[in-house]
């Protein structure tokens, strides 16, 4: 009888962890329209970079993070201390290997936002508290045009209470209906109402980072792609290259659309941590972006700084960059710690345990004590 009722219970878990497997995401998503598109076979254009000078992560000393991040639901998983890679698991079963590029999805952002600290650091943005129409004409031309690059970096615009149109406008961006409606522009220029004063809470939505996107291209004459290929990413000592969404005029979308390798996630983060330790702009930049990190509507566990959340980690503020099926990459300074973990999980969960509030802080704290 008991071990009856100990294969019964395995055979429970066993069902229980393969939900958490969101399948139609894999097929659909993840080796299906973004696989597509990635290749330029879909309706959303995607620009490609080279990389020409690929490096190689250092390896560092091997410890098992497996009870963290062996499950059905994960696809990839990097771990680095003191900037070499101590964990590496990529999911078999899910057809996941080190040379797949996989979408980070909102992770994009984060991307973004560095692309952002660039400009400042190198005196093409004067100050974060500029509005953001003194360089973009067509942002003057908006809703957006008393918006300050700071607020448009916290998502704290006030032009919109909610993510209920947010679905339909990512859909016309990405060209989901390919019927060239996708111009970056154009959305934002549609968007004539405005919910609340701007810098009082981040409101979780696309419009804000797409009016980010718009300025940089405006700014640079480039888009964020290339402004990010060619000044950031060399940074990151990247293995692989690159590839990013954009729209019918070439303007990268800014709420998604970046691919690279499960590694070269690792190593952006690292790149965070690197440059925040040793007191560099973009380090300050990054610092600034912790110190003065919103509130958001959308969860109440974090807040959220420069396109990047921030998690309280053993009391300690931690950036963390996330996706919409569980892609999540940490960065933490203070341990000098970095965990890339590329997901297809159903609500940021798995084995029972919430992937941001448990098992990334375990799994982190652990590193840092290695």
């Amino acid at each position: 009888m008991k071990k009856f009722i100990l294969a019964f219970i395995s055979i429970i878990f066993s069902f229980s962890t393969l939900a958490d497997v969101d399948k139609r995401f894999v097929k659909k998503r993840m080796m299906g329209r973004d696989l597509n598109s990635r290749e330029g076979k879909g309706p959303t254009p995607v620009a490609f970079f080279e990389n020409k000078s690929p490096q190689q992560t250092e390896l560092g000393q091997k410890i098992n993070l497996d009870k963290f991040f062996k499950a059905p639901g994960n696809f990839s998983a990097v771990a680095m201390k003191d900037g070499k890679i101590v964990y590496e698991r990529y999911n078999k079963k899910l057809k996941a290997n080190p040379d797949f590029y996989a979408h980070g999805m909102s992770m994009t952002k984060t991307a973004l936002g560095l692309t952002m600290g660039h400009l400042l650091c190198s005196g093409q943005i004067k100050t974060l508290d500029d509005i953001a129409s003194k360089y973009s004409a067509s942002l003057n031309n908006s809703i957006y045009k008393d918006i300050t690059i700071r607020n448009l970096l916290r998502m704290s615009s006030g032009i919109n209470e909610n993510r209920d149109n947010e679905r339909k406008l990512n859909h016309i961006m990405m060209n989901r209906q390919n019927n060239g409606s996708n111009d970056l522009v154009k959305v934002i220029q549609k968007i004539k109402t405005k919910f609340s004063e701007q810098g009082k809470m981040s409101r979780y939505h696309s419009l804000d980072i797409t009016a980010a996107s718009i300025l940089i291209n405006e700014i640079t004459q480039k888009s964020v792609a290339q402004v990010f290929f060619e000044d950031v990413f060399p940074n990151i000592k990247p293995e692989g290259s690159l590839y990013w969404l954009e729209d019918n005029n070439k303007m990268s979308l800014g709420m998604a659309g970046m691919f690279m390798k499960t590694r070269d996630w690792a190593n952006m983060a690292n790149y965070m941590n690197k440059e925040i330790n040793s007191k560099s702009c973009m380090g300050n930049y990054l610092l600034d972006g912790i110190k003065n990190a919103l509130p958001t509507n959308l969860r109440k566990y974090q807040k959220y700084g420069y396109y990047f959340w921030i998690s309280e980690i053993s009391g300690k503020p931690v950036i963390v960059l996330t996706g919409k099926w569980g892609q999540i990459a940490v960065a933490n300074h203070y341990n000098n710690s970095v965990i890339a973990l590329l997901s297809v999980t159903n609500k940021f969960k798995y084995k029972g345990k919430k992937i941001i509030q448990e098992i990334i802080p375990e799994a982190t704290m652990e590193l840092g004590n290695f």
